[in-house]
């Protein structure tokens, strides 16, 4: 008789970052997504506000160029706790917000 390996079942690792104060903020304000059968590709970048005289001829071509500063894929399994991660940090950002708006709202009057 034949001994079978084992099967060997991964397991999710728990991860935590180690203190990342110290990295730049790049400040966003365009981004692209395009997707594959198993994972997104992120493009973040940055679009500069048109003065006017720009801004005809940004109407006239349909859009405008971003200066990409980042690019980045993330895996589908990981894309579904990326959403629902920043589903729930969105919720509390906004629940955060109302509540500002509702205290100045009570002290204004």
């Amino acid at each position: 008789m034949s001994q079978q390996e084992p099967k060997v079942i991964p397991t999710p690792l728990n991860v935590k970052f180690a203190d990342a104060s110290n990295l730049p903020i790049l400040h966003v304000n365009a981004m692209g997504i395009h997707s594959s059968s198993d994972e997104f590709f992120f493009t973040l970048g940055v679009v500069v506000p048109p003065d006017r005289e720009e801004l005809q001829t940004i109407q006239e071509v349909g859009h405008v160029i971003a200066q990409p500063i980042y690019r980045f894929a993330v895996s589908r399994d990981n894309m579904e706790k990326f959403l629902e991660l920043m589903a729930n940090q969105y919720n509390q950002q906004t629940a955060l917000v109302d509540e500002l708006q509702r205290q100045r709202t009570e002290t204004s009057n």
